[in-house]
């Protein structure tokens, strides 16, 4: 396989905006979907990533960028007499209209998304901590993707 085998999501509810989508250091994770999703066709591969110019959500550097790119859509749909789409469930339209926004408009240069992605049922009762939580990572530039993939076995 070859970096370029890789197909970016180009769906209006990526969470994240159109790209490619990897989990961040979780393999386990990973695998649980892989087999939730493909069933007996299910596979992993490792990628080494390199982030380049990054729209990093995991700290607050880039806050103001997405309100700015929100509040300029929201600008826009109201002169055209339109409603902006809403984040509905697992749908999130709206977050990807505003992160392609901030990667076409506000940093071009982006090549890469990464946020923390809080999913699952709390560990125990009253826990913030969830089951299934972890890092995503989209990249918007496969370049990004270094040519030395590995396939992971089930076990990881």
């Amino acid at each position: 396989m070859s970096t370029s085998s890789f197909v970016a999501s180009q769906n209006v509810y990526d969470w994240l905006g159109h790209g490619i989508y990897f989990w961040e250091y979780a393999p386990f994770r990973a695998w649980q979907w892989a087999k939730s999703k493909h069933r007996d066709y299910a596979a992993v591969i490792q990628a080494d990533i390199e982030l380049g110019h990054c729209l990093d959500l995991t700290d607050i550097e880039y806050t103001e960028a997405i309100k700015l790119a929100y509040e300029r859509l929201l600008e826009s749909f109201f002169e055209k007499n339109e409603v902006l789409p809403e984040n509905r469930g697992g749908a999130r339209c709206l977050d990807c209209l505003v992160i392609n926004y901030v990667g076409e408009y506000i940093m071009p240069e982006c090549d890469t998304v990464r946020a923390p992605f809080l999913e699952g049922a709390p560990i125990y009762p009253g826990s913030n901590l969830l089951t299934q939580s972890h890092i995503q990572l989209v990249v918007r530039k496969s370049a990004r993707i270094r040519p030395d993939l590995k396939l992971l076995l089930p076990e990881v």
